[in-house]
């Protein structure tokens, strides 16, 4: 692991595994993930799932066509009851009759086309907001997955600066170990004064532990978002530079995808509305149908007849009355309304309120992180004048203990405002749905 810190710059070297392992930058493993994320991959999938189902819905527009095909074999024809008079028996009588053959072969084919249905109309434009609502919600699962990759990258930024820091502590201190060690075989220190020293050595030792342990973990979750394998190595090249937030004129032109997305589903529920309304009119459709029936029967008077038989027709439908349904459906959906614009007013706000805390959040922080970066400056070059001093016997052990509290204190400090400020960077982004924009 290397690192250096300049004033306004700092750059980290991570390295997860092997020499040999792929280098990545912050834009490039979000661009990776941008690719093989498997959330977005879904996202996408569905997007394509969304264009087969306008295809669906475009089916209404053409005519379909149906064939069928019907074959009865009449053990026993069925009679008809008829007047006896039609065939010169006495009134008031009826007799029974069997008309027909005993082998009946039917084929039908029929063609039907809606000439008039408002509801499919409606059902295109749904169709179409629907297309651009999978869109939306693909770029929303980008923004998000665009925002946990700059987050746990930021974390890196602070968990290799805060080793770092640590190992420079461990240094000093080892070398203070070894001077109090030759102090104390010469009988100018106590052995108390040693323990106290290995007592801090240990605590950071441990500290370093940790952080180590959270850096792998980092790395991994880096890996799991940007779809590379956790048995691959992963070298980050981490910079951060110059950070700043863009000026409200920049701000003006961008909308947040979440608020479109409901913008779009309040479109949506007006179409629903009118589809609602359209239940009220009635369909109607032109058919055609060709059929052709034959007629058989067996033995020696064997007979074997085909009657054809062609027409065309309107055909009209219209629910005059569903028990108040479609009233019903309207109002939930005039409630789904409702209940969407008080959604969007909450989302404009909460925006405004990110936009308001993230903003006044990196002001604070940029004027800490130069000060804060030169305390940490100023209590290096304390503590290194307190071990001299302790090393030509000028100050006890305690001024060097404290004087390391000190250093490690603005460390600390250090490393809080600058999360902070990376934060503040990260929220403003994406309050102002800049978190795709590089």
């Amino acid at each position: 692991m290397k690192f250096s810190f300049y004033r306004g710059f700092l750059l980290l070297i991570l390295t997860a595994g092997s020499s040999q392992a792929q280098q990545l930058s912050l834009g490039q493993l979000v661009d990776l993930a941008m690719k093989n994320n498997y959330a977005i991959q879904a996202s996408v999938l569905d997007e394509a799932k969304t264009n087969a189902k306008i295809d669906e819905v475009k089916s209404n527009l053409l005519p379909t066509v149906n064939v069928t095909g019907d074959y009865k074999r009449y053990f026993k024809i069925p009679g008809q009851v008829v007047p006896a008079s039609a065939f010169g028996g006495p009134e008031g009588t009826y007799s029974t009759f069997a008309f027909g053959l005993p082998y009946n072969l039917s084929t039908t084919a029929q063609i039907t086309q809606k000439l008039y249905n408002p509801s499919v109309k409606y059902a295109l434009k749904a169709a179409d907001l629907n297309r651009d609502l999978t869109a939306l919600s693909t770029t929303k699962t980008k923004e998000d997955v665009a925002y946990n990759v700059t987050d746990a990258y930021y974390n890196l930024v602070t968990v290799v600066q805060q080793m770092a820091f640590l190992d420079s502590n461990l240094i000093s201190t080892d070398r203070l170990y070894k001077v109090t060690d030759l102090l104390y075989q010469n009988q100018l220190a106590q052995r108390v004064d040693k323990d106290r020293i290995m007592i801090n050595k240990m605590t950071t030792e441990t500290q370093l532990k940790t952080l180590r342990q959270s850096y792998d973990q980092l790395v991994n979750l880096l890996k799991y978002y940007t779809g590379i394998p956790q048995s691959d190595s992963l070298r980050i090249e981490i910079k951060v530079k110059d950070v700043l937030l863009p000026s409200n004129a920049e701000k003006g032109s961008l909308k947040r995808t979440d608020v479109t997305l409901l913008e779009r589903q309040k479109d949506l529920n007006i179409l629903q509305d009118k589809n609602f309304k359209s239940g009220f009119l009635p369909t109607v459709s032109a058919y055609g149908v060709g059929n052709l029936t034959y007629f058989a029967k067996g033995g020696d008077n064997s007979v074997f007849k085909s009657v054809p038989g062609y027409w065309a027709g309107l055909q009209m439908n219209w629910n005059v009355f569903d028990g108040f349904a479609r009233k019903a459906q309207r109002n939930q959906n005039r409630i789904d309304n409702q209940k969407l614009s008080v959604q969007l007013k909450q989302l404009e706000e909460s925006i405004q309120m990110e936009e308001i805390n993230a903003r006044n959040k990196f002001a604070v922080e940029q004027q800490n992180i130069n000060s804060k970066n030169e305390q940490v400056a100023l209590a290096n070059r304390v503590y290194a004048q307190i071990q001299l001093q302790f090393k030509e016997g000028l100050v006890s052990l305690s001024d060097v203990i404290q004087s390391e509290q000190t250093l490690l204190d603005t460390q600390s400090n250090y490393l809080t405002s600058l999360v902070q400020l990376l934060q503040a960077e990260l929220e403003w982004k994406k309050a102002t749905g800049t978190l795709l924009e590089k």
